[in-house]
């Protein structure tokens, strides 16, 4: 047999292993932009729905559509607000140039919510390879959770690029030793400080694993290298805190809210069954709200055990804690480096100083996401899958975030509902429907939204804002006698507008239950004031959309 007839065979196995290889690698990139164009597309097509800005939204941005860019540094925010100086700055920036609209209001969100999927990009390849890098991308793209809050006019998507910056740096220039690139690293991470307050978590995480590690391995000279970025973000968070932070006072009332309402803490000593469940049923959370990977199922599947299984955390939690597992062993440095952020957070909800409640987390997503990826990477490559399968698995693993964020397209309803934003809809039913001689009442606890639209929208009528006499009220009957003068107002006009929500029963500053007589069950105070003000006239008509009522009245002479 000749030479040559022997060396065609190899030559063709050869081309064959090229042409797998290319296909494959065909297929990452394809999917790697096609996930990005997804996302982006959920992102932009939420951004133009512009739902009504939830309760939260209306506290904060009150002040930035009223406040200039030196009051937003100086004065306390209004309902004790808090946010970071570069993120109120930049908002304040789009509405100086777009207005005081919602979108105006959104639209750095919507920036820093897409400038973190590209800057992600380069932190999943250092992390990763093949297609571990499209399920990292893929999860964070596409999470209903990540794509809400890049549409949300509060600091939640800033915080989120700013962990992923605050990565990217890391991967650029942990082992720089020239004087120039660690003093850029360290001032880019105390400058983004001034972004994002939750950033302190992950690089005092990046600080503590880096430093420990040159420790043991009695490395002082890069441990003294290392000094040079540490302190910089050191000195920028006490700046911050002096400036900032410092003026903050602990808020008790906040502590006890997600205590009470949420059990936002970590518990420090293990005293029954409840705080030890506590240990399963948050990190089972995290995979909701904020990774917005399990899947959404209507309600009425009543079984749990079958719901459970339906909604694929499960899966999703075994990938994530085989990924923890498998980059411990196989990069312990990096390992800690995602690790120890998520350590430094719950630590410090166990001392009560940060809750461990689905957007306040929102900057640890990445993170998470990454542990996840690596775990089902180690699991294509230990079963030695092919890229057909290897694709399978992503497709299983992304599908929940998917089928999630493909129902909120094509439904938009269905997010609004997780907000139960619909204040816009009421304020505006009523300013589409006055008419001169009517009075129109707003309850204490829709004061906020009819501030933000009067001031933003230029209502044509101007609101009896409701009374807030809870607290010095002893009794249902005692609440309505101290209403009074609010109902005195009502005099000599037509008609009366109603407007109030049920859902919101505590305000801000306001210890949950207090007063007792206010809280108690069967008791609804916007319904006793319904009721009482149903003496001066008759009803209408009635406008209710979730928690938000409107009822308007013909008054007697």
């Amino acid at each position: 047999m000749s030479p040559i007839t022997l060396a065609a065979p190899a030559s063709g196995v050869r081309k064959s292993a090229l042409a797998r290889r290319y296909t494959a690698a065909h297929y990452k990139h394809l999917a790697l932009y096609l996930i990005l164009a997804v996302g982006i597309g959920f992102r932009l097509f939420h951004f133009f729905y512009n739902r009504s800005l939830f309760i939260d939204e209306l506290y904060l941005n009150i002040s930035l559509i009223k406040l200039n860019f030196w009051e937003l540094a100086t004065q306390p925010l209004a309902y004790e607000q808090k946010a970071p100086i570069v993120y109120l700055w930049s908002v304040k920036l789009c509405v100086l140039l777009f207005g005081k609209g919602e979108k105006a209001l959104r639209l750095f969100s919507l920036i820093c919510g897409i400038s973190a999927l590209f800057a992600f990009i380069p932190v999943a390849r250092f992390y990763l390879k093949e297609w571990g890098v499209v399920l990292a991308v893929g999860l964070l793209s596409l999470s209903w959770a990540t794509i809400y809050h890049s549409v949300e006019a509060k600091q939640y998507s800033a915080e989120l690029l700013a962990t992923v910056l605050g990565l990217l740096l890391y991967t650029r220039y942990h082992n720089a030793t020239r004087l120039h690139p660690l003093l850029l690293w360290g001032l880019a991470g105390g400058l983004l400080l001034w972004l994002s307050f939750s950033l302190i978590f992950v690089l005092a995480g990046i600080g503590t694993a880096l430093s420990l590690k040159a420790i043991f391995e009695r490395n002082w000279k890069r441990f003294f290298t290392y000094l040079i970025p540490f302190s910089l973000w050191l000195f920028s968070f006490g700046l911050l805190y002096v400036l900032f932070l410092g003026k903050y006072h602990q808020s008790g009332w906040l502590i006890d809210f997600f205590d009470k309402a949420y059990d936002a803490f970590m518990p420090l000593h293990i005293t029954n069954y409840d705080q030890a469940l506590w240990f399963l049923k948050k990190p089972y959370n995290v995979l909701y709200h904020p990774l917005g990977v399990l899947l959404h199922l209507n309600n009425n599947i009543a079984s749990f055990s079958v719901k459970f299984l339906l909604k694929l955390g499960w899966l999703t939690g075994i990938f994530l804690v085989f990924g923890m597992i498998m980059l411990f062993r196989s990069a312990r440095i990096s390992f800690f480096i995602l690790f120890l952020p998520i350590l430094i957070t719950f630590l410090a909800s166990a001392l009560k100083l940060y809750p461990i409640f689905d957007r306040f987390i929102l900057f640890l997503a990445p993170l998470i996401i990454l542990f996840i990826a690596f775990g089902a990477e180690k699991s294509m490559k230990l079963f030695s899958l092919k890229y057909r399968a290897s694709l399978l698995l992503v497709c299983i693993l992304i599908s929940p975030a998917l089928a999630n964020s493909a129902r909120h397209f094509f439904y938009p309803d269905t997010l609004l509902r997780l907000s139960n934003s619909t204040e816009r809809e009421g304020i505006m039913h009523i300013n589409e429907n006055f008419k001169e001689g009517d009075a129109v009442y707003v309850f204490w606890n829709m004061r906020h939204a009819y501030d933000y639209y009067k001031e933003a929208y230029g209502l044509k009528y101007t609101a009896i804002k409701g009374s807030y006499v809870k607290s010095i009220s002893t009794s249902p009957e005692d609440y309505l006698r101290n209403l009074s003068p609010d109902f005195a107002k009502f005099k000599g006009k037509k008609r009366l507008w109603y407007i109030y929500n049920t859902n919101n029963d505590s305000d801000i500053g306001e210890y949950l239950g207090q007063p007792t007589w206010y809280s108690r069950n069967g008791y609804v105070a916007p319904l006793a004031v319904e009721q009482e003000i149903g003496r001066f006239g008759r009803k209408v008509s009635r406008y209710t959309m979730y928690y938000q009522h409107i009822i308007l009245y013909e008054l007697n002479d």
